[in-house]
């Protein structure tokens, strides 16, 4: 068979290219993109709109609007910080020596959510507990 039989047509690479960046899928939806770039705004909080359409061109290979963007960089934020609305305002550090071949000091910040389980915020592995160390 051949192009014409089929009814096809077939274009050049950059017009191709070029359509992909201007379809802008209708269901992707800012709720759904912000579930998809939730560990990009939990990297960085100031990330910019424009990469986040950057993402969703890789992810996804379509367009999306700005204010899509913007409004899933919203929501994603608001996913980040749920996490700590059920958690007692109580932050624990703690400390315990490291024993074996690599020595030091395992420092732990954490909280505890409504249903009494251990939520870690951050921790560092030091040489040393001082001043210095928790900053």
């Amino acid at each position: 068979m051949t192009d014409i039989q089929l009814g096809m047509r077939f274009v050049d690479k950059v017009q191709t290219v070029s359509a992909i960046e201007q379809n802008k899928h209708r269901n992707l939806s800012s709720k759904f993109i912000s579930m998809s770039i939730s560990y990009l705004i939990a990297n960085d909080l100031e990330i910019h709109v424009s990469n986040i359409i950057q993402e969703v061109q890789i992810l996804f290979q379509t367009g999306c609007t700005y204010k899509r963007a913007w409004y899933a960089r919203k929501f994603a934020i608001e996913r980040v910080f749920d996490r700590f609305l059920y958690c007692r305002p109580v932050i624990s550090m703690d400390r315990t020596h490291l024993r074996g071949p690599y020595k030091g000091v395992l420092l732990i910040a954490s909280m505890w959510d409504a249903n009494n389980h251990f939520f870690p915020l951050a921790f560092a592995i030091v040489d040393k507990e001082s001043s210095e160390s928790w900053n």
